[in-house]
């Protein structure tokens, strides 16, 4: 067992996933905000799908990935190069562990 409690840990899981409110993609230095489809806890781990419809008519790469919490800040960011083709939709699935880890 670790230091937290269990119910103590998911609070923090779910406190984590209220606070995300979008998720966007950078392509050609512009960000794209996308649309959160689902955003749920499946035991530690936190998933997010999210869908970029304004995106799907185009061939672009994406550069980019981030998340933004409720007060408008970059709580995550990575860089990922995909290509896509126009008439291919665009969707991001993000799964994020929270999980204590125990010395």
């Amino acid at each position: 067992m670790g230091y937290f409690y269990n119910t103590f840990m998911g609070n923090r899981r779910n406190q984590w996933l209220r606070s995300i409110h979008a998720v966007e993609v950078q392509t050609g230095g512009s960000w794209h905000r996308g649309t959160i489809n689902k955003k749920n806890i499946e035991g530690d781990t936190i998933n997010i799908l999210a869908t970029f419809p304004t995106l799907d008519s185009v061939a672009c790469t994406i550069d980019a990935s981030r998340l933004i919490d409720t007060r408008g800040e970059v709580a995550a960011y990575q860089q990922r190069t995909i290509n896509k083709v126009e008439g291919q939709g665009t969707m991001i699935k993000l799964t994020i562990p929270i999980y204590e880890v125990t010395a």
